[in-house]
């Protein structure tokens, strides 16, 4: 009989490619896997039934949404409110700390007790209770995946936030099995915050499966043009984009185009606009793409930009799915020096480090990558790199192993 795996998350498939990644890598293998998930935004939910009409394992959506199951959704969001309220002022009792870090706790909860498995896995720290009180019912095992440093992810005056964390952490990590981070530095500081956990360690970069990387396509000689990429769910301030458009500006070369992937609304558009000065035309909006399509439409541009500000511990530790996706696509790499990102190009090397912030740094970065040869030099180096080691394929073995 194969062994079942529920994957569990209080996001959608499309905000958390990461989960997607894991249950295929174990559905490939052999093993029985369902992704339990909640609605989450709204942008989301044609991109979520792209992504599974296409997967072989099962899922589910728990706790409803505003599109069907409306009263659900309703009563869970009311609750969650509550929750957080209350959080305030009762401690923890009623599982509110629980209650106040899941929308539809109650309901992921029961829908994941009522599938026997021997793996359950928590996906975000709202997955967190429910895959170890699951795990406890059916005498199984628990996982957890750190994508993020979430102590790490608190701004001053999130005190109560904060204390949820630490709170929901120190009851329900000594349970694990096994947790895995997204980089080294994330592992290091969880390591720190629970010294004595006894349960294996794991660091899964956020690589992405060979089968989404694409042809190499090399610089033509005859095309002067310098292509920029950047992409995230959201186009918007605090990401570093200030830099870049100020950057542009002031280089002002029609021959430098830039392309920014995201949701990008009227208010962010009018600081590209007001800011980007005559090159606002070489600015360009591709909307959402598609998570599983990103190295492909990535591969059409010359320099990924990996421009983090370190504005949250988390930030600064964490290492951006941007970067694998570059290399994946063969593109050369422009990367602010957070304390991760410059640990990681210092191992390999993958593109040109600036101050974050620092606009006329970055303009040397941009006008370096000008030079076709060292452009392409970089790009067919980040490419094999992608091929031959940072890729999901050989990342994913990492946890396949904690599975056997």
């Amino acid at each position: 009989m194969k062994k079942k795996i529920v994957l569990i998350t209080t996001g959608q498939p499309s905000t958390n490619p990461r989960i997607v990644k894991e249950a295929d890598a174990l559905h490939a293998i052999g093993y029985d896997v369902t992704l339990l998930y909640c609605f989450f935004i709204n942008w989301a939910t044609e991109s979520d039934r792209v992504i599974l009409e296409k997967v072989s394992w099962k899922y589910k959506m728990v706790g409803g949404c505003p599109h069907n199951q409306k009263s659900a959704f309703l009563f869970t969001r009311l609750r969650y409110k509550l929750a957080l309220l209350f959080s305030r002022y009762i401690g923890t009792s009623f599982c509110v700390f629980e209650r106040s870090q899941a929308r539809a706790y109650d309901e992921l909860l029961q829908e994941t007790v009522n599938i026997k498995a021997d793996w359950y896995i928590g996906h975000n720290l709202g997955a967190l209770a429910v895959a170890v009180r699951a795990a406890k019912f059916h005498g199984a095992k628990a996982g957890f995946d750190f994508e993020d440093y979430h102590r790490g992810e608190i701004v001053r005056g999130e005190k109560y936030t904060l204390q949820r964390i630490r709170y929901l952490e120190n009851k329900y990590l000594p349970f694990l099995n096994y947790y895995s981070t997204a980089s080294k530095l994330i592992t290091e500081a969880v390591k720190k915050d629970h010294p004595f956990f006894k349960g294996t360690v794991i660091t899964l970069n956020n690589c992405f499966p060979l089968k989404q990387q694409p042809l190499f396509i090399h610089k033509n000689p005859k095309d002067e043009t310098l292509q920029l990429f950047w992409f995230s769910q959201t186009i918007g301030i605090n990401r570093g984009l200030e830099t870049l458009i100020e950057a542009v500006e002031f280089l002002n070369d029609p021959s430098i185009h830039v392309t920014l992937a995201g949701r990008c609304n009227k208010d962010m558009l009018a600081y590209i606009k007001l800011h980007s000065g005559a090159m606002f035309s070489n600015i360009h909006l591709a909307g959402i793409i598609q998570p599983e399509k990103l190295p492909e439409f990535a591969s059409q541009f010359d320099v990924g930009l990996a421009l983090e500000t370190a504005f949250s511990v988390n930030n600064n530790i964490a290492l951006s799915n941007k970067i694998f996706t570059y290399l994946l696509a063969g593109n050369a790499i422009i990367l602010s020096n957070t304390t991760m990102q410059l640990a990681f190009n210092k191992v390999h090397a993958v593109g040109e480090i600036f101050a974050i912030n620092d606009m006329s740094n970055l303009v040397e970065k941009i006008k370096y990558y000008k030079e076709k040869q060292v452009l392409n030099a970089q790009k067919r180096y980040n490419y094999l790199l992608a091929t031959k080691q940072l890729n999901w394929d050989a990342e994913s073995k990492n946890l396949l192993d904690v599975m056997k």
